[in-house]
């Protein structure tokens, strides 16, 4: 399933501050994500009882709004509509839709074509919630042609 091999083809060079590669594209420094194995990120989500799902969605999103400032997300907001959200069915629905829509636009942003979708991650949160590895599965993606 995971390939690392896809994921280091391309180097990492370091700008001039740590924790932002310099982007081959534009030659300026530009605030990258995390890369997370897709099925660890789906594994931790039920093995700690839905908190790493949480942290991971927070830090997701937050990644998303550093990408591009033009991605208007508060992290902390997602992340209350999907856990006290998820109550009323709707906030969550909008928020997971929302994130994928967000990937996406990092996607075009990034010269890549956009993948994801964000119906196809609600679709998948009754398939063993597999929504976390499909959007961390796209989100590396970005972050390595960025990179």
């Amino acid at each position: 399933m995971f390939n690392e091999d896809r994921y280091r083809t391309l180097p990492y060079p370091r700008g001039p501050f740590p924790g932002f590669p310099v982007s081959a594209r534009a030659g300026l420094a530009t605030p990258s994500g995390d890369m997370r194995r897709p099925e660890t990120v789906w594994l931790l989500g039920p093995a700690t009882l839905g908190v790493y799902w949480l942290v991971w969605y927070y830090r997701a999103n937050r990644e998303l709004r550093e990408f591009d400032p033009c991605i208007k997300v508060c992290p902390a907001l997602a992340v209350l509509a999907v856990s006290l959200g998820a109550l009323l069915l709707v906030p969550a629905v909008v928020s997971l839709y929302n994130t994928g829509c967000r990937i996406a636009r990092a996607q075009r942003l990034a010269g890549l074509q956009d993948t994801v979708s964000g119906l196809k991650g609600l679709m998948l949160v009754p398939a063993f919630g597999l929504t976390s590895f499909y959007y961390q599965e796209q989100l590396n993606q970005v972050w390595v042609a960025r990179n």
